[in-house]
């Protein structure tokens, strides 16, 4: 609790009665006795004057109750209602702490410590009237109290007569010119006069004239105040710095210091000052009001919003943290409906600056006819760049989804090439020959390949093939005598280049091949009488080109067939005959010169002509 201009140093005075002395009463008794020890009236009311110089709400109360017994024992000693009155005045019972200033001013009138209390509350209440009235009464009963005519001219200040307070404060000095405290009084009148020439003269004559004077910390403040005045800052902080070092608790220099920082845009050292004088000043709306701007400065808005209301919960009959607040909802966060209403609420109040007040609230209305059509080409322009942003999200969807599929054809083609490429290597295992190289796979195109032009097939290797005799007659499975190498044919000259032959249709449908019956049991080579063709579904074609080794014609592109072991085409002269074998049909062949003569290797297997060839068994070889 604050106490302004309270005299709280008030011990027991004496009242010239007989001072008593302890007592000592003997019991007597048979195991031991006992002392009592009785307090005077002044040891009690000493006692409680030290409860009250703690300043805590505990030590005060404790004082009342050892106060009011001695009301009744000593009825004639002021001391007592007048700790009474401190007391309760700690305890922010201002109804009570009244009375019992007034009961001690009744007793003696010269208590000048009571008259200058009971201005003290007026004051706070603001009772500037009757204020005046307890400090002149204490002046006429105790002119010899320098502390009433500062008070008087305090009120007087701040009723607004200047001029009154002058004169008490030069009459002040002319009885006693070393009173500092008139001296910071009398300047502050000046400078509420708007005259900080004169206040700078009036603090800089104390400084200079009184002994001790450089050490009091409010005058060296209110000098730094009247050079504010007079907007000369660095002799102000010079000043004001002074008296915090003297005096790090005197609020007066924390607050100037704090506006000479928000000046500067130091919100840093404008909070460190606030929130330190907020503390010693828990009451203060003001320092709520500021702290709030400074908050605001650093950004810091919820705490700033959080300052203002608490402005507003200290002073509520002040309107100007309504101002405040509207402009941190509508400048700092587009809170315009509720920057609006604060503002609204401040007018309604009766703010002084109404015409402020106004120009607020148009331009709070313009700003949100701008915001909202912002935010609507904002939304806008978010929902076109959403809607690109999924075309292509699409777009790249569908084109991972394209190369996968294109991947799986080829591998899907790949996997095919190479299960063929094992197939004729098994069959040519279970013939018992080595089987043919097979060319490299060419790369699979999902696009149609371009048709190219038919090369001239290469001449095949010469294939070196064992004639196996037929086994004598009776003989089943008889091994046959080693046969008689067989020269290779001589090899064939290259052809000519020729120019690239005209496009060939392609062949007509080669008719399957008729696959005779079996010969009846004990008849070897007889033939058989013709069975109807089986229609056989026509092959697909491969992609082998010309001259590439082959076993069927369905390995080669379309436009080429299967001609001594390697692809060709129409017009192109076949690879020299090579000798024949003894397969017959039905047999598994890979090439034609493995089956015997008139027949051919088809699908693997030896087959002929629906009129010719071979007796359709499978006999061996």
């Amino acid at each position: 609790m604050k106490l302004n201009a309270l005299v709280i140093a008030v011990a027991a005075f004496g009242c010239g009665g007989a001072k008593q002395s302890s007592t000592t009463d003997a019991v007597a008794s048979s195991a031991d006795t006992e002392a009592v020890v009785v307090l005077t009236v002044d040891e009690r009311v000493a006692r409680a004057a030290a409860l009250l110089t703690t300043g805590k709400e505990a030590d005060a109360t404790l004082a009342v109750s050892e106060l009011q017994p001695l009301l009744i024992e000593a009825p004639e000693r002021a001391d007592i209602p007048y700790n009474l009155g401190l007391a309760y005045h700690q305890l922010d019972d201002g109804l009570n702490a009244r009375k019992y200033y007034l009961r001690s001013t009744a007793v003696d009138p010269s208590l000048g410590a009571a008259w200058l209390n009971l201005g003290a509350l007026s004051e706070q209440g603001g009772q500037y009237r009757r204020a005046l009235q307890h400090y002149r009464a204490g002046m006429q009963n105790d002119p010899d109290t320098p502390q009433l005519v500062v008070g008087t001219i305090g009120v007087l200040r701040r009723m607004g007569r200047h001029d009154e307070a002058i004169r008490e404060g030069k009459a002040a000095l002319s009885r006693d010119a070393n009173n500092i405290d008139v001296y910071n009084n009398l300047g502050l009148v000046y400078i509420d006069q708007g005259k900080p020439d004169l206040a700078q003269f009036i603090y800089q004559k104390a400084l200079n004239t009184i002994d001790g004077a450089d050490n009091n910390a409010t005058l060296h403040a209110n000098l730094g105040r009247a050079f504010l005045e007079k907007e000369r800052p660095y002799n102000a902080k010079k000043e004001l710095e002074k008296a915090l070092e003297l005096d790090p608790d005197l609020v007066a220099a924390m607050l100037y210091l704090a506006d000479l920082a928000m000046d500067d845009r130091d919100w840093g050292e404008t909070v460190r000052l606030l929130e330190k004088a907020a503390l010693l000043e828990p009451a203060s709306g003001s320092i709520q009001m500021n702290l709030g701007i400074a908050y605001r400065g650093l950004g810091e808005l919820e705490r700033s919003r959080q300052a203002y209301e608490n402005a507003l919960r200290l002073e509520p009959e002040n309107p100007d943290p309504y101002i405040n607040i509207g402009l941190l909802l509508g400048q700092h966060e587009n809170d315009f409906d509720g920057g609006i209403a604060a503002i609204q609420q401040y007018r309604t109040r009766g703010g002084d600056h109404s015409a402020r007040a106004d120009e607020i609230l148009l331009s709070f209305q313009k700003r949100k006819e701008k915001f909202e059509a912002d935010a609507a080409r904002q939304a806008k322009r978010d929902a076109d760049r959403k809607k690109r942003e999924e075309e292509a999200r699409l777009a790249a969807e569908y084109e991972a989804m394209q190369a996968q599929w294109r991947k799986e054809q080829e591998e899907k083609a790949a996997a095919e090439e190479e299960a063929k490429r094992r197939a004729e290597a098994a069959a040519a295992a279970a013939l018992g020959t080595a089987p043919e190289p097979a060319a490299q796979p060419a790369p699979v195109e999902v696009q149609p390949p371009p048709v190219e032009e038919p090369a001239v097939p290469a001449s095949p290797a010469p294939v070196e093939e064992t004639a196996v005799p037929a086994a004598p007659a009776g003989v089943w499975g008889a091994a046959p005598s080693a046969p008689a190498p067989v020269a290779p044919p001589a090899p064939v000259a290259p052809p000519a280049p020729v120019a690239p032959p005209a496009p060939v249709a392609p062949p007509a449908p080669i008719a399957p091949p008729v696959t005779p019956p079996p010969s009846p049991a004990g008849v070897w080579g007889a033939t058989p009488e013709p069975a109807p063709a089986a229609q056989t579904p026509e092959p697909i074609r491969g992609t082998r080109q010309a001259g590439a080794p082959c076993a069927s014609d369905n390995q080669c592109v379309e436009g080429l067939v299967c001609g001594g072991g390697v692809c060709t085409g129409n017009g192109t002269a076949p690879a020299p005959a090579a000798t024949r074998g003894t397969r017959q049909a039905g047999a598994p062949c890979s090439t034609d010169n493995q089956c015997a003569e008139g027949l051919s290797c088809t699908n693997n297997a030896c087959a002929g002509s629906e009129t010719g060839g071979g007796d359709g068994s499978w006999g061996g070889w």
